[in-house]
């Protein structure tokens, strides 16, 4: 299988110029985006998978590029192949959509969990965003109190990081209110603290009661502030 000849043809179908403007104005990266759908991509990455093509002779040259080789790592059984193969696919996720995109689709991984913990403490910020994202769709929802915990453990003042601690926690608000506001309550973050509440005001999964504690919340925050 000519691997180059079949990246060739599948962008030259299926690249739209007017996708790719539009995500560019949205997605800050070094790669050129060549406009994909990611259902697409997610049919391309099934026939990649189904022919056992070798991860190491895939392209890395555009954003989508990026993004098959995430998505079909996801696929793969082992998970330690998985852990590797993200070792190597990290240098080249440097905006949020390859981040959340890739790391949404990491399941079955609970064995690696350290290996997340241990990025949210790299200078990178995007390996901090992927931790971040990864124990927030897949630890947050049955560890509310250790996910949180770590999450908004670190600190750092990139504006990608920062949304993905206010992510996190408003999704904890949905599974456990009372245990993340209590873990809200110990942010010093002037940033996180504002967007994870008005983040979980936008949420239709949270109460109009709770949304009430919030903006209270948020108020008395305010006047201490000033």
């Amino acid at each position: 299988m000519n691997i180059c000849k079949l990246y060739d043809e599948f962008y030259l179908e299926k690249s739209d110029e007017r996708k790719a403007a539009f995500d560019q104005k949205l997605i800050s990266t070094k790669f050129k985006i060549k406009g994909v759908k990611t259902s697409d991509i997610e049919i391309f990455v099934k026939f990649l998978f189904k022919e056992k093509v070798d991860l190491n002779l895939l392209p890395m040259t555009c954003y989508e590029d990026v993004l098959i080789k995430g998505f079909l790592i996801a696929k793969q059984k082992d998970s330690q192949l998985k852990k590797k193969e993200l070792e190597k696919l990290l240098p080249f996720i440097d905006n949020w959509g390859s981040c959340d995109m890739i790391c949404s689709r990491l399941k079955k991984m609970d064995g690696e969990e350290k290996f997340f913990q241990e990025l949210l403490y790299s200078s990178n910020p995007f390996y901090k965003r992927f931790g971040i994202v990864w124990l927030k769709n897949f630890v947050l929802k049955n560890d509310v109190q250790k996910a949180l915990t770590k999450i908004l453990k670190i600190s750092d003042e990139n504006y990608y990081v920062k949304m993905a601690q206010a992510w996190a926690v408003a999704d904890g608000f949905v599974f456990d209110f009372e245990k993340t506001f209590d873990i809200l309550k110990t942010c010093k973050d002037d940033f996180v603290v504002r967007k994870s509440i008005s983040k979980a005001n936008d949420s239709f999964r949270i109460t109009k009661a709770n949304k009430n504690i919030l903006k209270y919340y948020l108020k008395v925050w305010k006047e201490k502030k000033c």
